[in-house]
């Protein structure tokens, strides 16, 4: 049943994207992020949803003018720089076949992460795409959050089965990501920015904003019943700049310490001898095989600077694996970076990790502006999503140095929407009312409407004139 269901809402919604090519993006990020084929059983399990949502998008895009050009920011092109060097190091690859199928699926993110900005634009879709990013992953957070509540926090949240984020590691660091989006949405509906339109009509903002917040606090729970040190780390990193954001703080230090010292609710004992393994990572299997997997790595990285091992260089096998190990240790385990910096590393070495990074430091100045002008603009909206997706880089650079997640979906497009919001601000500045001031106009012309589109049209101090 639920096979049919899915295949009666992709079928569904290949004529709207036809005719309306951007919820085609908005319908990629829910099915690459939820992974709605994940809790199916049937034939809908191994269906390409990705690839037939994006080959449609990419048709509409084709034959639909409601596009934009392409924006070329410093993030777009250290986007098509990193696309081009992770061509070069694949080329090199110690494991060619192999790093090619790879190279195939990290293509395919940048693509749609060069196309949205094509197709969304304007506060409506950029909040509408914000919007289904928040509800794919906070839906895991929701449920996760009272299966931690009912089970008092004594077993492992864990993602989709047969997905990306399957993992509690993985799973943990999406939620970290997506926590502070979560807080400002529901701040969006409960204060009622502006209207999204059809379907949400605005008498249920209120009630839609109270769910959010329900999320909010249920994901920041499901969070911690992962068991991921990564993600306990990733919402330590977080939580302070949260913390700071969100009102009542007093109300919330005390709701804390009640339940903690007077109701005297407490961690489980597996939870907390988690933790403690932290501060003891030398007695820890898991821990010491991170520290030789990023010994590997980085000897890796030191005999090919430039090219790296390239992409699946893991499948090598084991034997070539700890010939670069610093230590072998005692254990045999898969294989793995365990590191976003590691694996840049030893994927594309030097080179590569310098790439990744300086996009990553772009992105981030970019959203510090969006921040600090749009509040100074009036568009709260565009100032508190760009503090959000700060400080979900902050998650993911801090959980991230202990996962293998480069290549993870939502950090493009997290860099995607930066770009799309840059432009919106910029474009919300040029027609403020500050930028149309009284002009003179010389003799024989004539002043029109700002933005009419005519042949012999002139720009003059901010206005737009005709001449005669």
């Amino acid at each position: 049943m639920r096979d049919l269901l899915l295949f009666g809402i992709i079928v569904g919604l290949i004529p709207f994207i036809l005719r309306r090519p951007w919820l085609g993006v908005v319908a990629w990020f829910w099915i690459g992020l939820m992974v709605p084929q994940a809790h199916t059983w049937g034939f809908m399990r191994t269906f390409p949803l990705a690839m037939l949502i994006g080959g449609v998008t990419l048709a509409a895009l084709v034959v639909n003018r409601d596009r934009r050009n392409l924006p070329m920011t410093r993030e777009m092109v250290m986007m098509f720089v990193l696309a081009a060097y992770m061509t070069m190091t694949t080329y090199f690859a110690v494991y060619r076949s192999g790093a090619w199928a790879q190279w195939e699926s990290v293509m395919k993110i940048l693509l749609m992460t060069f196309v949205t900005p094509m197709l969304i634009f304007g506060p409506r879709r950029i909040v509408w795409v914000i919007l289904v990013t928040v509800v794919s992953l906070g839906f895991y957070g929701f449920k996760g959050g009272l299966f931690t509540i009912s089970t008092g926090g004594s077993y492992m949240v864990l993602g989709p089965p047969r997905s990306f984020i399957s993992g509690n590691t993985y799973i943990g660091l999406a939620m970290v990501m997506v926590l502070p989006l979560i807080l400002v949405t529901a701040r969006f509906f409960n204060e009622r920015w502006f209207d999204l339109g059809w379907p949400l009509k605005q008498s249920w903002y209120k009630g839609i904003g109270l769910g959010f917040y329900a999320m909010f606090w249920l994901t920041g729970l499901a969070i911690i019943a992962t068991y991921s040190r990564g993600a306990w780390l990733g919402l330590l990193a977080v939580a302070p700049f949260v913390f700071l954001r969100m009102r009542r703080k007093w109300a919330i230090v005390a709701a804390a310490v009640l339940a903690l010292g007077v109701v005297g609710i407490a961690a489980p004992d597996r939870m907390v001898e988690r933790w403690q393994t932290i501060g003891g990572y030398e007695e820890d299997t898991s821990a010491m095989q991170r520290i030789q997997s990023w010994g590997a790595n980085w000897n890796m990285a030191v005999e090919r600077p430039l090219t790296g091992m390239g992409f699946r260089n893991v499948e090598m096998g084991y034997a070539w694996w700890i010939s670069y190990a610093n230590f072998e240790g005692y254990w045999r385990h898969a294989l793995s970076p365990h590191s976003i910096y590691f694996q840049m590393l030893g994927q594309h070495g030097f080179g590569g990790l310098f790439v990744f990074l300086t996009l990553i430091a772009f992105t981030w100045l970019t959203l510090g502006r969006i921040k600090r002008q749009a509040k100074k603009a009036d568009q709260k909206w565009l100032s508190e999503y760009a503090w959000a997706i700060q400080i979900a880089f902050i998650g993911y650079l801090v959980s991230g140095a202990f996962l293998d997640v480069a290549y993870f979906n939502l950090v493009y497009a997290f860099i995607a929407l930066a770009i799309i919001m840059r432009r919106e601000l910029d474009e919300t500045a040029a027609f403020s009312p500050a930028q149309y001031r009284p002009v003179s106009l010389p003799a024989g012309t004539q002043a029109i409407g700002a933005g009419a589109r005519t042949q012999g049209v002139a720009a003059v101090g901010g206005m737009h004139v005709r001449r005669d």
